[in-house]
């Protein structure tokens, strides 16, 4: 045999026999030690019944500016989102005929203020007419009744003193119209003015725009919406509420309200019941005013309000003995000397407690704080 074989050989059986000889590695333990667990019994108490329902982030003051005349859409001067200030110009409609009319109304005014003045000329020179018409007259009678004149000399002179007399009262009356002609004028003006404003789409208050619903082009006609704007400052929040639940709900009554940009909920009170119920949902709405607190919450958000309608006995664990994963929640409960998962479905929280609706049973033992040693199936040592 030649000798490196014999030597591969060798080595081969060497290695066989270490592997035999090896001590055999021991087994782990897979149970570990015990996790400390502080441990607490789900128990039944006295809870603030409640009435959830969804609602909605509204302005204080939120209105609709609509069309009052007929007329193509000139120009949008602000898009969705936009602040604007008291009595800004947001929109234009074409409005010729208006223009016209005001141009028409102003010359009108003009005339009746020419008309004044002829005929306060005119009542300055029937006066003067008539005072010398009475002098006449007075001297005239003065001498008929001496009989220094004829009686024809005496009625001619009555005759012009009348005839003075009339047309004094004539161009007075003439003054007094051109007066109610100037009044007139100026009503048209306005009328005109106002049609004229029409055409001019302007914002009642400062406040921020939250729909345009316009372009240029478009034919506006009467009571046709075109922006909504909404007044800035605090806002409320309107809630359909059943109508079963009219006689449990009053004003100033407090209310949890959850909105997504807020960090916690907060408590709002009841600030207005709308009496009227809607047909289609057969809901009425109530508005809820928040704290002073809450701002740069906008238009639309959507909120979760919460009523306190009374009291009910149900099954409560602490708060912090829920642990949430995605959308579902769960608890960790001691059975035997094993710790066991378990879905639950909760429902309000008050205070350090939590109300469990489902998946647990009155005098179950739950961890108080579970941690990530608390593993499904894991032994566990009851802390004091």
């Amino acid at each position: 045999m030649p000798r490196f074989i014999f030597h591969t050989l060798l080595i081969l059986a060497g290695a066989a026999f270490v592997a035999c000889s090896a001590p055999e590695p021991r087994a782990q333990n897979p149970e570990g030690r015990p996790t400390p667990v502080k441990l607490t019994v789900a128990h039944v108490e006295p809870f603030n019944a409640s009435y959830r329902a969804s609602g909605t982030v509204r302005g204080r003051t939120t209105a609709v500016l609509t069309s009052k005349a007929v007329g193509y859409v000139r120009s949008v001067a602000v898009r969705a989102g936009d602040r604007v200030r008291a009595d800004q110009v947001l929109a234009t409609l074409e409005a010729n005929d208006s223009s016209a009319s005001v141009r028409r109304a102003n010359a009108g005014f003009e005339q009746s203020l020419e008309a004044r003045a002829e005929a306060e000329n005119a009542v300055s020179a029937a006066e003067a007419a008539l005072r010398i018409a009475k002098s006449t007259h007075d001297r005239v009678a003065a001498l008929h009744a001496s009989g220094g004149i004829a009686q024809q000399e005496f009625d001619e002179a009555e005759a012009r003193l009348q005839t003075a007399t009339a047309q004094a009262e004539m161009a007075r009356a003439r003054l007094r119209m051109s007066g109610s002609r100037i009044s007139q004028a100026k009503a048209e003006i306005g009328e005109a003015q106002a049609a004229l404003d029409y055409s001019r789409i302007v914002a009642p208050f400062a406040g921020l725009v939250i729909e345009r619903r316009i372009e240029p082009g478009i034919l506006a006609s009467p009571g046709m919406p075109l922006i909504t704007l909404e007044q800035e400052g605090r806002v409320l929040v309107e809630v359909a509420v059943e109508e079963s639940r009219s006689s449990t709900i009053k004003l100033r009554d407090p209310a949890n309200v959850e909105i997504a940009v807020l960090d916690e909920p907060v408590v709002g009170h009841v600030a207005e019941i709308v009496p009227s119920v809607d047909v289609a949902s057969r809901a009425f709405l109530v508005k809820i005013e928040l704290p002073p607190e809450v701002h740069d919450l906008k238009a639309g958000m959507f909120a979760r309000v919460s009523f306190r309608i009374g009291q009910k006995k149900t099954l409560v664990v602490p708060a912090s003995a829920i642990t949430r994963r995605g959308a579902l929640e769960q608890l960790v409960v001691a059975e035997g000397d094993r710790l066991r998962l378990r879905m639950v479905t909760v429902g309000e929280t008050q205070g350090s407690w939590i109300e469990v609706l489902s998946g647990l049973a009155a005098g179950e033992r739950v961890v108080v704080s579970p941690g990530p040693a608390t593993s499904d199936g894991a032994r566990f040592t009851e802390l004091p």
